[in-house]
């Protein structure tokens, strides 16, 4: 399992979670074990769950942050988001 956060342009931005989530599978490898997709949109940040098969914590946790950072950089629908760094 890997958690992200993602931090919007402003405090009162809303993500729609379901294009997220599509988003998400649109740029995951057919290999990378990915299984499960969970977001949770608030104002200002939206918070992901990715599920990994056979992957070890640290694994995973690699695997979603570069999941992450491929959909915000593959979609115009995500201009302004970022990947938080550091402690949730």
């Amino acid at each position: 399992m890997a958690t992200a956060t993602l931090v919007g342009p402003t405090a009162d931005h809303v993500l729609d979670r379901t294009l997220l989530g599509s988003l998400l599978w649109a740029v995951a490898e057919k290999d990378s074990g990915l299984q499960h997709v969970s977001v949770a949109a608030r104002p200002g940040r939206t918070d992901v769950v990715l599920f990994y098969t056979g992957a070890s914590p640290c694994a995973a946790e690699a695997a979603g942050a570069d999941l992450c950072r491929r959909a915000l950089w593959a979609a115009t629908q995500l201009d302004g988001w970022r990947l938080r760094s550091g402690p949730r």
